[in-house]
């Protein structure tokens, strides 16, 4: 398969909130020229569906559509199972297969807050189950597309969390996407790579590099995600964008070296940022 590199793009966003003018064209047309920034460094785009419920965004199906159009990319959407019930969850897979698009993530995504004033559908038992009638729909379909579905690095140091991360591939899914970040080349690469090694999923796993910006960033960061980053990276931090790029980078050359299938890399909206990662 080679080292596949996957890169997540946000789709294009027109507003934030309910007020405003919305200028659908110029944004569209804005944003794939951002993506083709990054196609040079890309075998995959990710769609990603955007977590916060107040922005107007384009459907990642038809944004990775458009990639696939404009720049004979590959392109995977992100398809929440969190927000469509059992019938609109298969009518968005067989929508994706008909579109052409040779990949489809399937998620849980997180819960509404309160004041989106919406309501989690959760229509699926378990994350599983949606991912193996998206195989089925596959199967059905005669054609291949490629499945990810997401695993939680640290659940991975518990027997139920390994459990959960190998029923999604049985169910169908072909390659977990991780999270959280995989931050720095030394402490926490040695860490995933033990976890994914001793779950037996090293060649199943994409690590992810999240392009953290400076220490103000890297705060923001955690205490948004829940995730507890390094004492070294916050140290790195004090000395800008460019060291923390550099510890990005040499996560990416680490996972090459040591035989990883690829790797999953968040833009966080950059584009271009792929480029300066991935070369």
């Amino acid at each position: 398969m080679g080292f596949l590199r996957v890169i997540e793009l946000f789709p294009p966003v027109f507003s934030a909130g309910r007020r405003g003018p919305l200028r659908a064209g110029p944004t569209v047309e804005a944003w794939v020229k951002g993506a083709a920034a990054a196609r040079a460094s890309s075998d995959l785009f990710l769609v990603a569906n955007l977590k916060k419920p107040e922005l107007l965004k384009m459907s990642t199906l038809e944004a990775s559509r458009l990639l696939q159009e404009r720049f004979r990319a590959a392109a995977s959407p992100v398809i929440v199972v969190r927000d469509l019930n059992r019938p609109e969850f298969l009518s968005s897979i067989i929508t994706a297969i008909s579109l052409g698009l040779n990949s489809v993530m399937v998620a849980w995504g997180d819960e509404y807050p309160e004041s989106a004033k919406a309501t989690s559908v959760r229509d699926f038992p378990t994350l599983a189950d949606a991912v193996h009638q998206a195989s089925l729909l596959r199967r059905r379909a005669g054609v291949s597309v490629r499945i990810f579905a997401p695993v939680d690095l640290d659940s991975l140091a518990y027997p139920k969390g390994v459990s959960l991360a190998r029923g999604r591939l049985r169910a169908g899914a072909d390659l977990l996407l991780a999270q959280p970040p995989t931050s720095d080349p030394g402490e926490t690469f040695e860490r995933h790579a033990s976890l994914v090694s001793r779950a037996g999923l090293s060649e199943r796993v994409l690590l992810n590099v999240f392009p953290f910006r400076n220490a103000k960033d890297l705060r923001a960061c955690e205490k948004y995600f829940g995730w507890k980053l390094p004492r070294r990276l916050h140290q790195e931090a004090s000395a800008g964008e460019g060291e923390l790029e550099k510890s990005a980078r040499m996560v990416v050359r680490r996972l090459r070296r040591e035989g990883f299938p690829g790797v999953y890399l968040s833009t966080r909206g950059e584009p271009r940022v792929a480029t300066r990662l991935l070369a």
